[in-house]
């Protein structure tokens, strides 16, 4: 099983540095046989933004 970061439901969203809103989050980066890596912030909104970017062809 590969890597995952996991985020809370629980926790608060604080506003992002980078779009303003507030969708980031502390999230657990777990490996896959459940062992803890370490922590991270994600930018739900922003982290969405650039997958759609990474996914448009380039000419």
């Amino acid at each position: 099983m590969p890597n995952r970061m996991l985020i809370n439901r629980d926790s608060k969203p604080i506003p992002c540095e980078e779009c303003g809103l507030p969708t980031l989050y502390v999230a657990r980066l777990v490996s896959g046989d459940g062992s803890l890596l370490g922590q991270t912030m994600v930018c739900t909104t922003c982290r969405q933004h650039r997958a759609d970017a990474d996914a448009t062809p380039v000419r």
